[in-house]
């Protein structure tokens, strides 16, 4: 079975020249490509070599030891988090690359906190072990402070059975005893990382290949060690897509890891827009590809002739299922316009091109002013969606400045109901919203009998709570960190279509959150500030006016280091600030904190000046049946109109739908 490995990193720590070195080195391509000279494999896309980043994730199949591989090289500046994260669905082990000459650095914090929430086994590798600056006890320690103490260190191809014995009981024996064998200690190590209870450390220097040999041995022992059961072509098929591209004629095409079963050409599928067949699979190598009849378990290809799966969907026999929604979420928005001439409807359809291949773009389209509003990490991201939209579809945009994105979620539970019945329709729907734990977005669990409502209803309910991004009634910034638990619900034999649970679904989560007691969030940074020691008290006097918090300062020779975290509104243009008052000897780092509570709430809600009752889209009543009419009757008195009354059923306990 092929196993994807990831290559992850802060930017400039030497992915893309490891990537370029592993494929080397397993005789995959002659000769190693350098990022400074614009000819590496993986980032084969002009903007890429222009900017000399990683800004998509690229592939490439490789052989070691015997074993096949797919290499996913992913982007390293924080502004791209949302395209590493994609790719983390298909992978069987990330690597961690690190500069071992400037530490851990806050985002690499971040990606292994997003391969701990998928407990993803990992390889830490240090590189530029040849440069003066390299501290390879240094960055262990930091390694142990910041992320884990499960570490153990590989080296001239041995295992540190020290460390090793620290992690199990049952090698401690053998090691203790005497009785080790050879080969034992990477099979404990092997074991154990894949169980995300050790994490090898290698060190090299990828730019000369120095040190890679550890790392292939590893890889190789991996790779044995997966093998064993081989992989059943014959199970039912699952796959989960990691990637939308679109290649050099416009095509779609999407990136799919095999996970069991297998996909055959012509292989059909079904699912709302009807049946479709798969047109191609395909091999990828950077932007080069083999065509193929054929995907195994294990492969990571690229198909064509599917039409409506996203990054993150689970593919299967039975037809498409979304995935989980990402942690990495934009944190500011920004309006798009054409800067020369082209209509705001074409420029849309551009944008939404690229919003198939980067769904965390979220376009909003405004009809009453003709414009289009997109959700970015950062000003590198607008930077680099200018020069993608110049450079595949000849249009000139501009980006107007960026505005922060906040998000509202509960305070406390609360029950929303809705019904909708219009004459020769019927649905109706009670839910619990509940608030959830911070960054855990909307979330679902049925709690309603069978015997009550049908798990079909059940199901597609759980498909609208989905499909729609639901917003908050203080400013109508979107939902997020809420469980939603169906409680009951009610269908009629003759009367009810799939859209009217739509409705009802829709209308009773706005019911509740008229009820409810609201809390608004925004988007925090996680910072570290390195300047002169006598700057540090103007640092912390800065963060505290701009409502933030830090950590007592830490000394290193001349300069003080501040972390800590602040509001992202009162803090997007400090690094600027920070370069002028510091004459340039100032340095910070910012890296997403995730959401949490507003510091200026009333100030912000009343800026948006946002009616709820008044939004048409969003409609909070609910629409009933009188005399073969419709009417419709406000939330604040519908609860009494209701079908649905908590006599009427009996909580079960929540399962997989």
């Amino acid at each position: 079975m092929t196993v994807t490995v990831g290559i992850l990193a802060h930017v400039d720590a030497g992915k893309t020249t490891l990537s370029e070195q592993l494929l080397f080195s397993s005789g995959s391509i002659r000769s190693a490509g350098r990022v400074d000279h614009g000819n590496t494999v993986m980032d084969s896309d002009p903007v890429e070599r222009s900017r000399g980043i990683t800004v998509f994730s690229d592939q490439a199949d490789l052989e070691i030891g015997g074993h096949p591989f797919t290499l996913i090289d992913t982007p390293g500046h924080v502004d791209f988090t949302a395209e590493a994260e994609r790719s983390l669905s298909a992978l069987d082990l990330a690597i961690l690359l690190l500069d071992g000459s400037s530490g851990v650095q806050a985002h690499t914090r971040a990606l292994f906190s997003m391969l701990r929430s998928r407990s993803l086994p990992a390889f830490f590798f240090l590189n530029k072990n040849d440069l003066p600056g390299f501290d390879r006890q240094k960055t262990l320690s930091a390694l142990r402070a910041s992320l884990t103490d499960r570490l153990v260190p590989v080296s001239n191809g041995q295992v540190d059975e020290e460390a090793l014995a620290d992690l199990d009981d049952s090698f401690c024996e053998k090691y203790l005893s005497g009785e080790s064998r050879p080969g034992d200690a990477w099979q404990t190590l092997i074991r154990l990382t894949e169980q995300s209870l050790a994490f090898p450390v290698f060190e090299g220097a990828a730019l000369s290949g120095r040190g890679l040999d550890n790392l292939l041995r590893g890889l190789s022992a991996f790779a044995e060690y997966r093998a064993v059961p081989p992989p059943d072509p014959s199970a039912p098929f699952r796959a989960r897509v990691y990637a939308v591209r679109h290649d050099a004629s416009g095509a779609k095409v999407t990136f799919l890891r095999i996970l069991s079963g297998s996909l055959k050409l012509r292989q059909a599928f079904t699912d709302d827009s009807g049946a479709e067949k798969i047109t191609r699979i395909r091999h990828y190598r950077g932007s080069a590809f083999t065509e193929a009849d054929e995907a195994l378990p294990g492969d990571a290809v690229g198909i064509m002739g599917l039409s409506g799966l996203r990054p993150g969907d689970l593919l299967t026999d039975a037809g498409f299922f979304p995935g989980p929604e990402a942690l990495t979420r934009p944190v500011l928005s920004a309006q798009v316009e054409s800067a020369d001439g082209t209509p705001p409807e074409t420029l849309l359809e551009k944008l939404k091109i690229l919003n198939e291949e980067d769904p965390s773009l979220h376009l909003i389209w405004d009809q009453e002013r003709k414009s289009t509003v997109v959700q970015i990490m950062g000003t590198v991201q607008t930077e680099v969606l200018t020069q993608v939209l110049a450079d595949r579809f000849g249009l000139r945009v501009r980006f107007l400045p960026p505005r922060v994105l906040y998000r509202e979620t509960l305070a406390e539970p609360v029950v929303g109901c809705g019904h909708y019945e219009p004459l020769r329709h019927y649905a109706e729907v009670r839910l619990r919203l509940e608030p959830a734990p911070r960054g855990s977005g909307i979330s679902f669990e049925s709690r309603c009998h069978e015997d009550i409502l049908d798990k079909n209803w059940q199901r597609l309910i759980r498909t609208h709570v989905f499909e729609k991004q639901h917003i908050g009634v203080l400013t109508g910034s979107p939902l997020t960190d809420v469980r939603v638990v169906l409680l009951c619900g009610r269908d009629h034999l003759k009367h009810t279509e799939g859209g009217d649970f739509r409705q009802s679904v829709y209308r009773a989560v706005r019911q509740g959150l008229m009820k409810a007691r609201s809390v608004l969030l925004e988007p925090w940074y996680r910072f570290t500030v390195t300047v002169p020691g006598s700057l540090a008290g103007r640092v912390m006097s800065d963060v505290l006016s701009m409502a933030g918090e830090y950590a007592p300062p830490e000394t290193a020779g001349n300069e003080a280091v501040i972390r800590g975290r602040c509001p992202v509104s009162t803090m997007m243009d400090y690094p600027v600030s920070l370069r002028s008052f510091t004459h340039g000897a100032g340095d910070i780092q910012l890296e997403s904190d995730g959401y949490d509570l507003c510091h200026n709430a009333d100030q912000v809600i009343a800026e948006a000046a946002y009616d709820p009752d008044a939004d048409k889209a969003n409609p909070s009543g609910s629409v009933f049946c009188s005399h073969g009419a419709g009417f419709f009757v406000p939330w604040n008195v519908s609860d009494q109109w209701m079908h649905i009354h908590e006599k009427d059923y009996v909580e079960v306990p929540p399962r997989d739908l």
